[in-house]
């Protein structure tokens, strides 16, 4: 029986019991004073959303088992001061960090690390239960503003999670709103450590040629399909160039019984670039697709790649993470 179906016979009481979702006010550690949204849903993936941090998602779990890495950061608010590397000194993981939209990777034309976007506030913002022949979902909606930079840009987003289905839904539009042709990278950084990305884990992804960003990544050519040992050393980055056909990149951890799978349109994010971070305390797998490099937008210009949006023009990027009993 459907939920619609379960509703109108009087078996399900209460909508609550199946799709639960609630907005509320983190009242301790360093992200105390942000507002958060709880997303709980029947046979599907929970998350938590941050309003207040561009509606990325943070802690996520999938039949009790959690799915993102969390850093010794951990929840923490917006920063007002992002220049140079401070980005990372309030990245507390969580399953997926929005990297944009006026830089990506290294600071750059007087852009920080990774740019402001995960340090604006979500306006607008909605949640909604949507019942229909498929079943039932949760959706938050909002809207992002960034007007620091070349021209204003408007960045709508839509989060959906999946009542009996492991599976949520990233839809994003960002638009141009000035009156002059703008830099705007944009790359998603998904967040993978202990329990699923540990032991005798695997990453697979439709990787047709692989480079390191720099000497010291290197040694990651042979061995990023599985965790590395833990010990004290340089990170590494990778440059996937993607083969013809879907983008998808897997995680899979037999001894947990749980897979995970990216899918994006690789139209709109045609690369994939791979973190890891090996150090104790670290121990992180960063999965990121993106329409740049990690280089930093000087390096995309020279390059003659700089993603570039015209006055009044629109682009949507759509991703979806799936997870599932193996």
């Amino acid at each position: 029986m459907n939920i619609t179906a379960a509703l109108e016979s009087g078996v399900l009481p209460n909508i609550d019991a199946v799709l639960w979702a609630r907005e509320s006010v983190a009242t301790t550690g360093a992200g105390s004073g942000m507002r958060v949204i709880d997303l709980h849903v029947w046979g599907g993936i929970s998350m938590r959303v941050y309003p207040d941090r561009g509606l990325d998602i943070g802690q996520a779990w999938f039949g009790g088992v959690p799915l993102a890495w969390v850093s010794t950061v951990g929840e923490t608010g917006p920063r007002n001061d992002l220049g140079g590397m401070a980005w990372g000194e309030a990245f507390g993981g969580g399953l997926m960090v929005t990297c944009g939209l006026r830089n990506v990777g290294m600071p750059s034309e007087s852009h920080g690390l990774h740019g402001t976007y995960s340090h604006l506030a979500a306006q607008q913002v909605a949640v909604d239960r949507v019942l229909d022949a498929a079943g039932g979902r949760l959706e938050v909606k909002g809207v992002v503003t960034d007007d620091d930079g070349e021209a204003p840009l408007r960045h709508d987003r839509i989060l959906r999670s999946f009542a009996g289905a492991g599976r949520i839904e990233i839809e994003d539009v960002t638009t141009n709103l000035g009156s002059v042709a703008t830099p705007v990278p944009l790359l998603y950084h998904f967040n993978f450590g202990y329990p699923l990305w540990a032991g005798d884990a695997e990453f697979e992804a439709s990787v047709a040629s692989t480079r390191a960003r720099d000497d010291e990544s290197e040694p990651a050519l042979e061995s990023w399909r599985r965790p590395p040992v833990t010990e004290t050393g340089a990170e590494w980055v990778l440059e996937h160039e993607l083969g013809a056909g879907p983008a998808w990149a897997v995680i899979r951890n037999p001894a947990l019984g749980t897979e995970l799978t990216i899918r994006w349109d690789q139209e709109s994010l045609p690369k994939l670039n791979q973190w890891i971070d090996r150090n104790p305390g670290m121990s992180v797998l960063g999965v990121e697709p993106a329409n740049c490099t990690t280089r930093g937008r000087a390096f995309e210009r020279a390059a003659g790649a700089l993603p570039m949006l015209e006055p009044g023009e629109e682009r949507r990027t759509r991703l979806s993470v799936e997870a599932q009993r193996i």
